[in-house]
């Protein structure tokens, strides 16, 4: 992905999906593994494993999303192909 698209991501789509309620909220997710018979260390993998994949898979599908809208305005962009600095 391209650094511009993930400081987008970072800078807009994050705060979008917040606004909507789909953001990563570790407090929600805490309380959520709470109620699973695991202990507090196991808890903290568990969050820490789905924060980084959230932070992997939401900024690569808003790079495919956005890729998208363009070439409904475009369609001569560059697509999925290894982008050059």
């Amino acid at each position: 992905m391209l650094a511009v698209e993930q400081r987008l991501f970072d800078t807009y789509g994050e705060t979008i999906l917040r606004e909507m309620g789909h953001g990563f909220d570790e407090a929600e997710l805490e309380k959520w593994l709470g109620t699973f018979p695991i202990d507090g260390k196991v808890r903290y993998r568990i969050a820490d494993g789905l924060l980084d994949y959230y932070q992997h898979w939401a900024p690569a599908s808003f790079a495919v999303g956005f890729r998208l809208g363009l070439a409904l305005l475009n369609d001569d962009i560059r697509r999925f192909r290894p982008e050059k600095a």
